[in-house]
């Protein structure tokens, strides 16, 4: 019975150990992650033409793209000038169009 016993508190140790070092890399890659939202640059939309590439309406600083994702990079297919922005990012967020779907007012972020 004591080499059993011995053998359960090795494996239990050895997944004790596992499991720390996984959480030790997840917040290593959460604080370090270069992908990270940011205020200078924003995904607005994005419209996949298949599951290799994609059309995306990005926000830089002050100005809009619109770029071609593919596999073997990146593409800008225009800039957008000032009359074609309009209201871009003026959207309805998701909690007005549920709430409105609900036939309920919509809850204000203070209460």
């Amino acid at each position: 019975m004591g080499e059993i016993g011995e053998l359960f508190w090795q494996v239990f140790l050895a997944f004790a150990f596992l499991v720390a070092f996984l959480g030790v890399v997840y917040f290593f890659v959460r604080r370090r992650n270069p992908f990270a939202s940011s205020k200078n640059i924003r995904v607005i939309e994005r419209c996949y033409l298949d599951r290799n590439s994609s059309i995306v309406l990005v926000r830089l600083i002050d100005s809009y793209y619109v770029l071609l994702i593919t596999p073997g990079g990146g593409t800008v297919l225009k800039e957008l000038s000032e009359s074609e922005i309009g209201h871009l990012e003026e959207a309805e967020k998701f909690s007005s169009i549920f709430f409105k779907k609900l036939g309920k007012n919509e809850k204000k972020d203070g209460s």
